[in-house]
């Protein structure tokens, strides 16, 4: 499988046309001190050890601090069936307000 990239500035964009789930693949942690609204966190530790809880039916976009991240998750979860979309610029070229939980 393989997964598509889009730059972080169009990730609420392509999750509205795609229907998407916006996942952070950051900490806990660093989910809970500020995300890209509409994001659920789900940290790359997790998806390396294959805890996985997303729906294969939806369009998964990842995103993280740098890009790194973001990149071996999306690789792991297109390896195991999932349609994915990676952000490209992490967290940190992201431009819109962000949500603090």
């Amino acid at each position: 499988m393989r997964f598509h990239n889009t730059n972080i500035r169009n990730i609420l964009s392509e999750a509205l046309n795609y229907g998407g789930i916006i996942v952070d693949v950051r900490s806990k942690e660093d989910f809970g001190k500020s995300h890209i609204p509409m994001a659920i966190n789900l940290p790359l530790k997790d998806i390396q050890e294959g805890n996985i809880s997303l729906p294969k039916g939806k369009v998964i976009l990842v995103y993280c601090e740098n890009g790194g991240g973001s990149a071996l998750a999306a690789r792991i979860l297109s390896e195991k069936g999932y349609r994915v979309i990676n952000t490209i610029g992490g967290l940190k070229e992201y431009k819109g307000a962000l949500a603090k939980k």
